[in-house]
């Protein structure tokens, strides 16, 4: 066999294995199969979360300039991958000499080609609407402020009133003054470790003030004087058990009457801690909303151009930039609890199928 003849015989081999669906393709995070659920899975995850941000921070911008609301949610995703394989061969003819180091005796290039298809389901109604409107329930109420982090920060946002104190969403701090006295007491209770929410057997749920005797016991009784519970629930130093309810005023006896608000109230609580451009507000665009809850605890910027620094969310709207600054913790958290709760009035009272992602796996 000649020289050129062994050269085409091996070159064909070579091309018949690549063609023959190996399944990998050459160069750094080329494989397809299980490899493409590991980068499709993440990706989509993080556009789709991203995006999800993006129109939470809209609909809270939007709130502001007292538009409709608008929301979209992911129906189903679905990513086709399309693969492509080309071989080329470079062959000599005559002397060695002639064409050696010159040519390339085989090249084999693999490749894919991903397109997706991103489903969006329109959110609206009289289920979705009903869903905003109607105020936390105490089962979720309870969850949330049972978790490490902000519990006194979260009662203020959630909660509008407590045994007869009123903690209006809008108007001066001073209307919020009693609630935030009996708040800042509970708060230095559960920094100490000494009142924790919880579920009770009977399928309730209670404020419980527990292992405060000696030390916290005067804190304990300024926190029941403020809530109208008499002192002497706590006068033998064991703890203190208030059955927590869904109700308006003081019970007169150790029971906590809370009224809770809707995810609707949030966002437009949330919509006052929108910083409104000089040139919107004076054109009368943006509401002119009075101090809020959220006053502290959520900060939205703007900007006439797209934020340059670390920002956990942007959007854009009316030609400017809203933004909330990545080293913001508070709004952080606050907005966290926002989309959370947005999400799950979605998922409950929405009728919808699961999204989908579907990912073709190569052999």
């Amino acid at each position: 066999m000649g020289t050129f003849q062994r050269r085409l015989t091996a070159s064909i081999a070579i091309a018949s294995l690549a063609l023959s669906g190996c399944g990998r393709l050459f160069g750094p995070q080329a494989t397809l199969g299980p490899g493409s659920i590991v980068r499709g899975r993440a990706l989509y995850n993080q556009v789709i979360t991203e995006t999800n941000n993006q129109q939470t921070l809209g609909m809270i911008v939007r709130a502001r300039y007292g538009e409709p609301l608008g929301l979209l949610t992911v129906a189903s995703v679905t990513a086709n991958l399309r693969t492509t394989t080309t071989a080329e061969a470079q062959f000599g003819i005559g002397a060695d000499a002639n064409y050696r180091g010159n040519i390339t005796p085989l090249t084999v290039d693999l490749g894919y080609e991903e397109n997706p298809t991103i489903a969006y389901t329109p959110v609206q109604g009289e289920r979705f609407v009903t869903s905003l409107l109607t105020p936390l329930g105490l089962d979720v109420l309870i969850l949330l402020l049972g978790i490490e982090r902000g519990p006194s920060r979260l009662i203020s946002i959630l909660v509008k009133q407590m045994n007869g104190l009123r903690n209006p969403m809008h108007g001066p701090a001073s209307a919020r003054a009693a609630f935030q006295r009996a708040l800042a007491s509970l708060a230095r209770l559960e920094d100490a470790g000494q009142a924790t929410w919880t579920a009770t057997n009977g399928g309730g749920f209670a404020l419980v003030l527990h292992d405060y005797a000696p030390g916290s016991r005067d804190l304990v009784y300024e926190l029941l004087r403020s809530l109208a519970i008499p002192e002497s629930a706590a006068r033998s130093g064991k703890d203190v058990i208030l059955p927590v309810r869904l109700g308006l005023g003081s019970a007169g006896e150790p029971t906590l009457n809370l009224q809770t608000r809707s995810v609707y109230d949030l966002i437009e609580g949330a919509a006052a801690a929108v910083e409104v451009p000089a040139e919107h507000a004076a054109r009368g665009l943006a509401d002119t909303t009075a101090e809020t809850a959220f006053h502290g605890v959520l900060r939205i910027h703007s900007s006439a151009t797209r934020p340059l620094g670390d920002v956990l969310v942007a959007a854009r709207h009316r030609g400017s930039w809203f933004f909330i600054a990545a080293d913001d913790g508070p709004s952080k958290v606050a907005f966290r609890l926002l989309q959370s709760l947005i999400g799950m009035r979605l998922v409950e009272h929405t009728p919808q199928t699961m999204p989908t992602l579907t990912i073709p796996v190569a052999k």
